[in-house]
């Protein structure tokens, strides 16, 4: 009790800063012991710098490079940049920088699109945001980090100052600031926290999950078999590197209901959902993106991650025609990359479907679909299911109403022209509703292969 109230006392004691008078004095004192050290007088400039001591910062950096003008210490207190062995002014040394690249890069017969130098053959794709990287299509902003030397991390594939090459050769991994260096197993520990999971990139997305890094692996090969299956479904044209689907997958339900809490709306009653516009997060080197979140657990939980690929997916591809993706096609895309990628699988929930009634009432199941949490288990699971359905048709239904309306939407998706989809998406729903008979016969075969 005495060392709690020791404690208490001492921090009622209120703290006296030093004056500039005093920290000035001090400074004197610091200076006069370095004589004309220079590592000792840049100490002391440092120190002026932290206590707010500017002015007094500078001239002491100053006086370091009367007596060694190439102090890299000194150079960088003040602000200064190394170009072609000489330190100079920052400003001025990115202007000669920026200079002297551009007539290398000139010469080479290259051109400056965004900010960033491209050869010929590219121009078109980086006018589009498409910048290509050693066999990569990466965005403007990997690009230029690529440019300025980063390179990936083995393991996540995320992006890394070039100066930490030594430590992604030991696989070893950056936590905490300042950035400490850890194994996989501490890493893993410092991840859990679902206020910093791991950000992993795959070969399609980019995967944020407090799981364990050897499950996010297992999960990642779900999440591109998600991606390739719905990539496949709207015209396999490829996604601008702006728009790279992000999926975040819940390691525990608690997780999901906490995702679905702050960043779900009514969608997030089902496995797999997209989060809310305003609810976009910042990513290194992709800006600000709305991912789909799933629940990763359980015997479903492979098969959600597919789905949030595919809704992912769908989203991004809509969105580079600036529009949404209509809720039943979002989720009819997730579904058909969960569900529909194997017929065994596909003939399963089929049979399940025509327990629930089948294929009824297209148009009011297309005017009033919703995901929300006042819908029984079996009712999301009959909207998920049949939203999925008639992508299936579309494409391997004998109809060629559908198929053509879906070879519209296709085209749409792939012009990039804004608004272009709305009107394709609507003939298809016209297509599939004047189709809901040999939609109901399909589901029939469907239900009965093996």
């Amino acid at each position: 009790m005495k060392a709690v109230l020791a404690a208490l006392f001492a921090l009622a004691i209120p703290l006296v800063a030093q004056t500039p008078a005093q920290l000035k004095q001090e400074l004197r004192k610091m200076e006069t012991a370095a004589k004309k050290d220079p590592e000792a007088l840049c100490e002391a400039a440092k120190w002026a710098g932290d206590k707010g001591l500017a002015s007094e910062a500078k001239r002491i950096y100053l006086a370091v490079l009367k007596i060694k003008p190439d102090h890299e210490g000194a150079n960088l207190g003040l602000g200064n940049a190394l170009f072609e062995g000489k330190w100079l002014p920052a400003k001025e040394a990115e202007t000669l920088r920026k200079k002297a690249e551009a007539a290398e890069f000139a010469a080479k017969g290259m051109m400056e699109i965004q900010g960033v130098w491209v050869a010929k053959e590219e121009v078109e794709d980086a006018k589009l945001g498409i910048f290509h990287h050693e066999n990569q299509v990466v965005s403007k902003e990997e690009k230029l980090a690529l440019m300025r030397g980063f390179i990936r991390h083995p393991d996540t594939d995320e992006l890394t100052d070039p100066k930490f090459a030594d430590k992604l050769q030991a696989h070893l991994f950056p936590i905490g600031s300042p950035v400490k260096w850890v194994d996989e197993k501490e890493a893993d520990k410092y991840h859990s926290d679902l206020k910093r999971p791991w950000v992993v990139r795959t070969t399609y997305s980019t995967i944020l999950s407090s799981f364990p890094l050897a499950k996010i692996n297992e999960l990642r090969l779900q999440v591109d078999r998600g991606v390739e299956c719905a990539a496949r479904l709207l015209g396999n044209a490829p996604l601008l590197p702006a728009h790279r689907p992000v999926v975040i997958i819940a390691a525990t339900q608690e997780e999901f209901r906490e995702f679905g809490t702050q960043l779900g709306d009514e969608t997030s009653a089902w496995g797999a959902f997209l989060m809310r516009e305003e609810a976009s997060i910042q990513l290194p080197f992709s800006g600000a993106v709305r991912g789909a979140v799933c629940d990763g657990t359980g015997q479903l939980g492979p098969y959600n991650v597919r789905d949030a690929a595919g809704i992912a997916y769908a989203h991004c591809k809509f969105e580079q025609d600036g529009n949404e993706a209509p809720l039943w096609v979002r989720h009819g895309v997730g579904t058909y990359a969960s569900r529909f990628e194997n017929k065994g699988l596909a003939a399963f929930y089929g049979a399940n479907h025509l327990k629930r009634g089948g294929v009824k009432n297209l148009k009011g199941f297309f005017a009033g679909f919703a995901i929300d949490g006042d819908k029984s288990s079996e009712e999301l699971i009959h909207n998920t299911y049949q939203a999925g359905l008639m992508f299936d048709f579309a494409v391997d239904g004998d109809d060629p109403a559908s198929k053509a309306a879906l070879t519209d939407l296709v085209t749409a998706l792939a012009s990039r022209k804004k608004g272009a989809t709305s009107q394709a998406t609507e003939k298809l729903q016209a297509a599939l509703i004047a189709a809901e008979a040999k939609i109901a016969v399909y589901l029939q075969k469907l239900a009965t292969t093996k």
